[in-house]
């Protein structure tokens, strides 16, 4: 157990980052987060130490997201069930680099919702691959080995996630040259 809330204390950071790609939401990914730490606690005597930490986290994280887009997906179907949703940011987000003009805040804070946006609007296959080796800096191979994907699987994901992004982005790109 000691070693369990030692593994807490340490992955809690990349288990939040991990949880912050895939949901796209602050407040989101730190409920992620806590679910992920409870299950890694409870079930730290199933994990196989033949795979690395981060490996073993991504996996109960990435479950864990597919499981509440599952239980989404089955509310929104109950149209009394519905609530409104809530666009949070977070702390970091609302900080202003002092260096940098408004119209440079603006515009960076632009290009982030438009990146934040497009990612969002991938299948999570494709979003999850794409944070994976696009965002996190993960090889190929390893990245296959977090999703438990074949690499060429993996590489068609990123490929056809990153064809969609350009797509999504366009507009954003174009509004900007006129």
């Amino acid at each position: 157990m000691e070693e369990a809330k030692k593994i807490v204390e340490r992955y809690t950071p990349y288990a939040y980052s991990v949880a912050l790609y895939l949901t796209g939401n602050q407040a989101e990914a730190w409920d992620l987060v806590q679910n992920a730490m409870l299950r890694v606690l409870k079930s730290f005597h199933t994990y196989d130490p033949s795979y690395k930490i981060e490996q073993w986290l991504h996996r109960i994280v990435r479950n864990l997201f597919i499981d509440r887009k599952r239980h989404e997906k089955r509310r929104r179907e109950d149209p009394l069930e519905r609530g409104p949703e809530e666009e949070r940011r977070s702390y970091a987000e609302t900080l202003v680099d002092p260096a940098s003009t408004p119209e440079e805040a603006m515009e960076r804070e632009n290009r982030r919702e438009a990146v934040q946006t497009a990612m969002s609007a991938l299948p999570p296959e494709m979003r999850m691959a794409v944070a994976l080796v696009d965002l996190e800096g993960y090889p190929y191979e390893e990245a296959a080995k977090i999703l438990e994907i074949p690499a060429s699987t993996l590489g068609v994901r990123v490929f056809r996630g990153r064809k969609l992004l350009k797509k999504n982005l366009q507009s954003f790109v174009e509004g900007k040259r006129t």
